[in-house]
């Protein structure tokens, strides 16, 4: 962005949105928060020291954010206050959709690990959205909690 250009978004009015009247934004730009602007940044590709910074994208990643606030207040309720959490070394899954879930979660720890050691951040954020929306949300969670 340029600021000769006129073009220079601050980082505020998309946390806490503003009302600009720009071509680019009729309405203003929507509150995205703090936590949604930083996992955009991570999920570009940068070859370079410029970032295209796609609003929409932050509005993305802050229902993402949300989707991860949700689902975890639906499975703490579902589990209760009564819940205690047992040891993992003491966890053997025993429902195959457990199994499954695990075992995507273990190829979404190690594709995560890969592209983090190959410092490509934006394809460990991949790896962490893609399992947390299609395999755990989109999956797992729809047919939790399992029948006792």
């Amino acid at each position: 962005m340029s600021k000769s250009l006129g073009n220079v978004i601050d980082p505020r009015d998309v946390i806490t949105g503003a009302s600009l009247q720009r071509r680019q934004f009729p309405h203003g730009i929507p509150e995205c928060g703090a936590d949604a602007l930083r996992m955009a940044l991570c999920s570009y590709n940068v070859h370079g020291d410029d970032i295209r910074l796609d609003v929409g994208t932050v509005l993305s990643y802050r229902h993402f954010c949300n989707k991860i606030w949700n689902a975890i207040k639906f499975v703490l309720n579902a589990l209760g206050t009564d819940f205690v959490p047992h040891h993992p070394e003491e966890m053997v899954p025993q429902r195959p959709m457990d199994r499954w879930v695990l075992s995507r979660l273990a190829q979404a720890v190690g594709e995560y690990g890969r592209r983090m050691e190959a410092l490509e951040v934006h394809g460990a954020m991949a790896a962490v959205h893609h399992f947390w929306l299609r395999s755990f949300c989109d999956v797992y969670l729809v047919r939790w909690p399992p029948p006792i």
